[in-house]
């Protein structure tokens, strides 16, 4: 695995932090549960690549993305529809639709492939933005690992009220039973078509953010600000994102 560190940071890092996102590294190269070791780091590769699209540029410029056409500047190896769903999530996500949606899953993506997909958008997004947020060079991407992907779908993961299938809060099986614990979030039900990503994404935002508990203690001070000047922050940013959450 490449090396994971922030030796170089010009400021001190709490140790919880670090650990937590070098366990994220540590899985970015390992077979998930539908893309294998190489596929995942391929993914990865593209989403940092993305960044400098010319047709994505040029799509988030006009009135709609529909009216500009062309092909995406890729790296070799990715399926067409891959490219399409790492370009716009990364380019331009607020101007998705459920039509782009269904007509991508209609193209042949399966709807499980596409939730580990933008589970390591999210991930590789949330560690890069952090790193460049600290002046630092992005962290080397690791090898990929042979093995299996497991292809383990939960049973009572359906569509509801969001385009991908997800697991309703009172409906989780027995193996999912450790990650629909306290108060119901519609937010943390997103990954839940493919769990494992769920677990390792919403681990990761208790130390990048606070935890659903540090969260509804809204006079606590669980970093080195105070909660309220987290969610000031966390707003702020959101808004900056065009978040609809």
């Amino acid at each position: 695995m490449a090396a994971f560190s922030y030796e170089n940071s010009p400021y001190p890092m709490r140790k919880a932090l670090v650990d937590a996102q070098a366990a994220v590294w540590g899985r970015l190269g390992k077979p998930g549960t539908w893309l294998d070791g190489q596929q995942r780091i391929a993914v990865c590769h593209e989403v940092r690549h993305a960044r400098d699209c010319t047709l994505c540029a040029t799509q988030k410029a006009a009135l709609s993305p529909y009216m500009v056409t062309g092909e995406h500047d890729t790296l070799d190896g990715i399926p067409a529809l891959w490219t399409e769903v790492i370009h716009r999530v990364i380019a331009d996500p607020g101007r998705l639709t459920k039509g782009w949606y269904d007509r991508t899953i209609a193209a042949g993506l399966p709807e499980t492939d596409y939730v580990e997909i933008v589970s390591l958008i999210a991930h590789l997004t949330a560690i890069d933005t952090f790193t460049r947020a600290l002046g630092l060079s992005l962290h080397r991407l690791p090898e990929p690992e042979p093995g299996e992907t497991s292809g383990y779908r939960p049973a009572e993961a359906r569509v509801t009220d969001a385009w991908v299938p997800t697991i309703v809060w009172t409906e989780a099986g027995p193996n999912e039973s450790d990650f629909f614990v306290g108060p119901a979030a519609n937010i943390r039900r997103a990954l839940t078509l493919v769990p494992d990503e769920a677990r390792s994404f919403f681990a990761l935002g208790g130390h990048q953010y606070l935890t659903p508990t540090e969260r509804r203690a809204f006079d606590g001070k669980h970093r080195a600000i105070s909660n309220v000047q987290v969610e000031l922050l966390a707003a702020r940013v959101s808004a900056i994102n065009q978040c609809t959450y």
